[in-house]
């Protein structure tokens, strides 16, 4: 759900409204709301590995850097498809602000698709699918040129720009299980650490309720002395246990706000989409177009990447 609005989403949108009743409206929010987007997602990733590698040590700490480094290669590569849709946009928005005609206008959009296929990641949700995406962009862009209008052009991009951004929430799947199961191997490595020593706390804990419950029943010297024993081991295992009880936490926490963060990142790709559809729709009816669903779910991603860093 979308947030109150935040002071960025009040200039962006701003923009929006310097250019009315004219025939191509001011792309520019368009262009900077995909910019804010794709900045979140990227700090997503580089804060989702840093959080993995700043793990409190463990009796067997080797997996925490290791682990945040695989993550970190994999993520800057799958999320790629990412600079597909800012060279769009960017490209987009200076093609409008150029003021050429229309034909001219829908020539230039084309063939800055066709160049993005240089930006098409070689690994990925899309070549796994056996999708030749970069082939497809550059056949787009040809297709394109011939138009006679922006909104033509637009309307023509919109299928190949779904499907990248389709193939971009495949790629945050794999990376979140990636990333789950990161964490869950920690996890099973902090367990391992703490296990026996959480095994001898709970026996101890089950045998001082039972001599407490017979001393109810009968009250004897030496079942108070076994009950001060007991206490006295408990108090001594207490800084390991208190040790293990943080770290769990910790590590939890920074579970749930990474899966948070990429439903979120998730989100704001499908708001691109429904904002590049709007777009299509806004030029047809020469209105400005609203762009605040992306902005607000590119906040809502930032605000995410955020939670991450305090679950520290």
């Amino acid at each position: 759900m979308i947030q109150q609005a935040k002071p960025l989403i009040f200039a962006l949108a701003t923009l929006a409204l310097v250019v009315s009743g004219c025939q191509v409206p001011n792309i520019e929010p368009f262009a900077h709301a995909t910019f804010e987007l794709r900045r979140a997602v990227i700090e997503g990733g580089a804060v989702t590995a840093e959080t993995m590698a700043a793990v409190p040590p463990m009796p067997t700490d080797t997996i925490p850097k290791e682990a945040a480094g695989q993550f970190v290669d994999v993520w800057q590569e799958r999320v790629k498809l990412m600079d597909v849709l800012l060279g769009y946009s960017d490209a987009l928005a200076g093609i409008a602000a150029a003021g050429t005609d229309a034909q001219q206008t829908a020539a230039a959009l084309g063939g800055s698709i066709s160049q993005l296929a240089a930006l098409v990641p070689t690994t990925g949700a899309a070549v796994e699918a056996g999708v030749q995406l970069g082939q497809i962009l550059v056949q787009t862009g040809i297709q394109i040129q011939s138009y006679r209008n922006l909104a033509q052009a637009i309307g023509a991009a919109h299928p190949v720009l779904t499907k990248v951004a389709m193939y971009l929430e495949d790629d945050l799947d794999d990376l979140r299980r990636l990333y789950l199961n990161a964490s869950q191997t920690l996890e099973g490595a902090l367990d391992e650490s703490f296990g026996k020593r959480e095994s001898q706390r709970q026996w101890l804990l089950a045998k001082r309720d039972e001599f407490r419950d017979t001393m109810v029943r009968t009250f004897n010297d030496s079942n108070a002395k076994q009950v001060k024993k007991i206490e006295e081991l408990l108090a001594y295992m207490e800084p390991d246990h208190q040790q293990y009880v943080q770290l769990r936490e910790v590590l939890l926490q920074q579970r749930s706000a990474t899966l948070q963060m990429f439903e979120q990142a998730k989100q704001g790709v499908h708001a691109w989409v429904q904002a590049h559809q709007e777009l299509l729709l806004a030029i047809e009816q020469n209105r400005r177009p609203n762009v605040l669903l992306l902005l607000g779910t590119a906040q809502d991603l930032k605000e995410a990447v955020d939670r991450i860093q305090n679950s520290t």
